[in-house]
This record gives structure tokens, C-alpha cells and sequence, in this order.
């Protein structure tokens, strides 16, 4: 069940879209069905040790404002 990311082309909204099987999704603002598919980016954290503390997944992403995302 992968999450999307839409632009309703009815209101401007932009929302993020839980995806089921072959459901078509609609804009949860004004319920059109015209939505377009966004580009969007995921930000992966990899788990260290056991205390909970994360680093980023990609080594660019720890050196402040290396990020190409950003």
C-alpha cells in the first residue's frame, strides 16, 4: 500500500494518498478524482546501536546544507 503524493488540479490542494490495489484516489478536500502525481523525495534513517539515535541514510545528508534534496 504505497502513500502518494497528489496536486488536486480542482482546489490546489496538495496531499499525501494511501494508495490500496487499483482504487482510484481522490482529493480528501473536494472529493475530485483530477489529481496529479507528485515527484517526491523519502528520507531513509538507518538505526545505530540500540539507544534509538538514527543517522541519515546517505552521507551527504550529514553535512549541513550538502543535502541535493534540500
Amino acid at each position: 500500500m504505497p502513500l502518494f503524493t497528489y496536486r488536486c488540479t480542482n482546489c490546489d490542494q496538495i496531499s499525501e494518498i494511501l494508495v490500496r490495489g487499483s482504487e482510484t484516489p481522490t482529493c480528501p478536500s473536494c472529493g475530485s478524482a483530477d489529481l496529479e502525481k507528485q515527484a517526491s523525495a523519502f528520507a531513509a534513517k538507518v538505526g545505530v546501536g540500540t539507544g534509538g539515535d538514527s543517522e541519515p541514510a546517505c552521507p551527504s545528508c550529514a553535512q549541513a546544507g550538502a543535502c541535493p534534496f534540500n
